[in-house]
């Protein structure tokens, strides 16, 4: 494998952090990046959900909640070999800063950023010194020549070291990069013990420069491939493209797309809130309100709680989202929240009346269909958790009595 190109890993881990999978289908399209598969599993970034599809490992969901440029470079800083390297300059640099007298200055990076790497590091210096040969012994210029002999330093990391580094240089004029910016990213934090499922909201397409509906004649494509473990899209072609339900006529393509998509977690959040205000007339239940001011964008809807505002919607709905046994792996952009809005619109899940985002007075008529049953019925225990899950927030940030 060339671990030289760099493009095709760095293209499939922006595919990642989108979507948070891969599938054998969508590999097809990304050049170069069935021959980093191999690479990246081996370190620990991708783990194997099926033979045909790779997901983030659980170590790695940390990177859903990054910007492009730190994921590429906290997953590439996974690649062992040149992690090893990594690990090198950083022995190289403590022992001749230590053999030059700067011990306070080594005392510090070992009680605080290198703290995580002590024992790498001594590896590295226990091989060096395996033969006897101490190197705090040795003069100062000639310690890079004992660790330039390592099998780490034998490949030219040059075009990894300027892409992920910003700089090329010898490996003992590298030191301060790699501690600023090897050392906070190496080890991401961990997907902690919850054990839920990560979930995105993606950009779906379903409306043209228009705002016409798009929904004949739909190709598979991320954002609508079933996912194995991330929940990124919604699922109306399996893994390997083919087609999950009747596509053909513009009315059964409605109907399936209604389906799917109030089976994403953050559109079934939306939905129930919806389901909530339609229910709240005819029982003694609290009553949730999406208000749209006028002239707002959608990603500023307001959620209402008992005719009291409690904030914007977009902030809520990770936490509503988690209701569902998921959790929100990264902070929603407007573009997120506003295509998302536009899509229930088009679908006529929502309708827009006044000032207020109502259950669309068809899809209401479909709430004791069959095939959603799901949403209504057992769907209210799920409303159930989203009431508590609201009322104790509240109780964390307003006093008792304001909210009784």
């Amino acid at each position: 494998m060339n671990l030289s190109n760099l493009k095709p890993a760095q293209n499939l881990i922006n595919h990642l952090i989108t979507w948070g999978e891969v599938t054998r289908f969508e590999l097809s399209s990304i050049a170069g990046a069935q021959d980093w598969i191999t690479a990246l599993e081996k370190a620990g970034v991708l783990h194997a959900a099926t033979p045909d599809t790779w997901s983030l490992s659980p170590e790695l969901y940390s990177l859903l909640r990054e910007d492009s440029e730190k994921a590429i470079r906290t997953a590439l800083f996974q690649v062992s070999e040149y992690r090893g390297y990594l690990i090198s300059i950083l022995a190289e640099g403590a022992a001749s800063a230590a053999k030059q007298g700067f011990l306070d200055e080594v005392e510090k990076w070992s009680g605080n950023e290198l703290l995580p790497f002590l024992s790498s590091i001594n590896r590295v210096l226990n091989r060096i010194e395996a033969d006897g040969t101490r190197i705090i012994d040795q003069k100062a210029d000639q310690i890079p020549s004992l660790f330039a002999s390592l099998p780490e330093r034998q490949t030219c990391w040059d075009s990894w070291n300027q892409s992920l580094l910003g700089r090329t240089a010898r490996p003992q004029d590298l030191f301060d990069f790699v501690l600023k910016r090897f050392v906070p990213h190496a080890l991401p934090e961990g997907a902690g013990t919850h054990g839920y499922a990560p979930t995105l909201l993606p950009i779906i397409p379903l409306l043209d420069a228009d705002g016409n509906s798009q929904f004949i004649n739909l190709g598979p494509a991320p954002w609508n491939m079933r996912r194995v473990r991330i929940r990124s899209g919604f699922a109306l072609f399996d893994e390997k493209g083919n087609p999950l339900s009747d596509l053909g006529a513009e009315e059964s393509s409605r109907t399936a797309l209604q389906d799917a998509l109030v089976n994403h977690p953050f559109y079934k959040a939306v939905t129930h809130l919806a389901i909530y205000q339609y229910r709240a007339k005819a029982a003694l239940t609290p009553n949730f309100e999406l208000v749209l001011r006028p002239g707002a964008a959608l990603s500023a809807v307001e959620l209402y709680y008992e005719t009291r505002k409690i904030g914007l919607l977009k902030e809520w709905l990770p936490l509503l989202v988690q209701c569902q046994e998921c959790f929100s792996a990264r902070p929603l952009n407007d573009e997120q929240v506003e295509n998302m809005m536009e899509n229930l619109l088009a679908l006529e899940i929502l309708d827009q009346s006044d000032d207020n985002l109502l259950l669309h007075q068809n899809f209401q008529s479909t709430l004791m269909a069959s095939r959603l049953r799901t949403v209504f019925r057992p769907g209210k225990l799920l409303q159930d958790r989203m009431i508590e899950a609201v009322r104790t927030q509240l109780h964390k940030i307003q006093p008792p009595e304001v909210i009784a």
